[in-house]
Order: structure tokens, then C-alpha cells, then sequence
């Protein structure tokens, strides 16, 4: 057998140390983490009720990235929403691999508190997030909100400008409760429209929602249909606009059954008219289905380059 001289062996030796240790430290490079969560944030509270929301902040080598902006997603569908998620949409855009904060908002839901308590509750969470973000290290001014039907319409609520809407109430007002980009999946923007045109059809939570009984619907109870309308118009997103609303991306499918695309149309018409930026993505043939209305590049394209961070 052939022997190596020691100094030859022990070069080897060393060399093969070497290699591992810095095997080692790639692995562990590799392994650390790319975000830190942070969960169960009690953003608002009511009584001895807690509403929260979970932080999920962007690391690089360790530390969390600062000054990127912070994308919102709202954790609700038919206005109930349970305990705080994991992003929603923007986990499937890859907002923490681009090095975005995200933040997942639950609300107080409609068979607690009807309208407007969840618009009330995701305003109060915006200027939380807001008041806190030298803290947590992203952009306060680069906020993006998004949601899907009832979460759009939250999403909505939150575009309206400062001095219109009627949402901004509670603690930290010396902050702005308004976002700084809307993406809308398939929101009621019109509740009018919904309890006159589609009254039949409409759904029951949005009934519940408004707290009135589906009967008000019906103009022959003349009192109830007007205090209705009265509420359905001041919980609707399009009453608010003027051109100081958030750039709005809207994304609805032509078979909607919940929402008719009218709904996303009317806004859109309605924000251009404004002079405020806007987008209306049709999916032909979509329905009430986040997760089927477009391609995931398709849909990821065009809501990264709206958005323009």
C-alpha cells in the first residue's frame, strides 16, 4: 500500500477539514431564515376584545430589511374573519422574496359587530401599522392593501382618502389611515345597486352586514327600503372617491355569481372620471375564485408592475 509522506497526509487532512467547514457554513447560510413572524400583534381593542394581526418582516443575513414597502392582506370573507393568516394573495406573488413586509389583518366579524365596526376595525390596523413602522422597519409610506369579495371591499374602504371617509376613527389619528395602493379581487363597491337591482340575490351576510332585515328590500316597506339605501350608500366604497383616493388595481370575472362585474365596473368608471390611476383586469369566464381568475404570472405581472415598487 502506498504511504503518504506526513506533511502530505496532514495537507490532506487540513484540506478536507477545510472543505467540510466550509460545506458547514454554506449550509448554514443556506438555512437561515427569510423572514421573521411576528404573530398575534394586538393592533385595536374593544373592550376586552383583542383584534390582531401577524407581521411577517423580510431578513437579509439575519437582520430585517428597512425602508421596503408593506403589503396588507385582509383576512376576511362574507365580513367574518377569525384569528390573522399568513398573507393570503401575497405569499402566491412572493412578496417576501422581493423583500416586502407583509401583514395579515383579521377584523371584528358582522355577527359581532355589523358595518361599520370591520371598516373601522382594517382603518385602525393601517394607522397602527403606520405609527409602528420606524419600529418594524418598513416604508409608512408605501402601503398596499388587497383582499378578495369581502376582504375588496374592506380593501376599498381603505383608498378613501383621509378627509372623506368616515371610517377614520379611534386611536392614533395623528397618522393617515389611507393605503397608498388598492387590489381589489371581485369587491362590492355599491351596495345601492345590490339592494335595488340584485336585491333577490344578494346574498344573506350582506344583509346581516348592514344590519337590516332582506324584507327592507322590498319598496313597499317604504321606511325600512329608505333607511336601507341611506346605509347601503354610506357603507359603499364609490361614495367616497375624489381624486386624492389610492391608485386602484380591480381583478373580477365575468361569471361572477356573488358579485356582478358591474360592481368593478362602475368603480373603475368612476376613479378614471376621478383622475385617479386605475386598472380593471377581466377574467373571461372567471368566478368567485381567487385562485382561478388568472394565470399566476399573468396576475402576478401585472399587480407587481401597478404597484411600481
Amino acid at each position: 500500500m502506498q504511504r503518504f509522506p506526513f506533511s502530505l497526509r496532514a495537507t490532506f487532512v487540513a484540506s478536507l477539514f477545510l472543505a467540510f467547514a466550509v460545506v458547514a457554513l454554506f449550509a448554514q447560510a443556506q438555512e437561515q431564515p427569510k423572514f421573521q413572524q411576528i404573530s398575534d400583534v394586538v393592533y385595536k381593542k374593544v373592550g376586552d376584545r383583542e383584534i390582531k394581526l401577524n407581521l411577517f418582516l423580510p431578513l437579509k443575513d439575519g437582520e430585517t430589511l428597512k425602508g421596503e414597502p408593506l403589503v396588507i392582506w385582509l383576512d376576511s370573507g362574507c365580513w367574518y374573519s377569525g384569528e390573522p393568516g399568513n398573507g393570503g394573495i401575497w405569499n402566491s406573488l412572493g412578496a417576501l422574496e422581493r423583500g416586502f413586509a407583509v401583514a395579515s389583518v383579521s377584523h371584528r366579524p358582522i355577527n359581532e359587530a355589523p358595518f361599520p365596526a370591520p371598516m373601522e376595525d382594517v382603518r385602525a390596523a393601517v394607522r397602527f401599522l403606520r405609527k409602528h413602522a420606524a419600529e418594524y422597519g418598513y416604508d409608512p409610506d408605501r402601503f398596499a392593501v388587497s383582499g378578495a369579495s369581502s376582504g375588496g371591499h374592506l380593501s376599498l374602504t381603505l383608498g378613501i382618502s383621509d378627509e372623506q371617509s368616515p371610517f377614520n376613527v379611534g386611536d392614533n389619528l395623528d397618522v393617515s389611515g389611507q393605503v397608498q395602493r388598492v387590489v381589489d379581487f371581485y369587491g362590492p363597491t355599491d351596495f345601492t345597486v345590490a339592494f335595488d337591482r340584485y336585491a333577490k340575490q344578494s346574498i344573506d351576510c350582506v344583509y346581516l352586514a348592514v344590519d337590516m332585515p332582506r324584507e327592507a328590500a322590498d319598496k313597499n316597506n317604504a321606511d325600512q327600503y329608505k333607511e336601507l339605501q341611506e346605509r347601503a350608500k354610506k357603507f359603499s366604497p364609490i361614495t367616497y372617491v375624489d381624486g386624492k383616493y389610492a391608485p386602484t388595481i380591480l381583478l373580477q370575472g365575468t361569471n361572477d355569481p356573488f358579485v356582478p362585474l358591474t360592481q368593478s365596473s362602475m368603480m373603475y368608471e368612476t376613479l378614471r372620471i376621478a383622475g385617479v390611476r386605475t386598472q380593471l383586469m377581466v377574467s373571461d369566464g372567471g368566478v368567485h375564485d381567487i385562485h382561478t381568475l388568472f394565470s399566476g404570472d399573468h396576475m402576478k405581472r401585472e399587480i407587481l408592475e401597478f404597484l411600481g415598487w
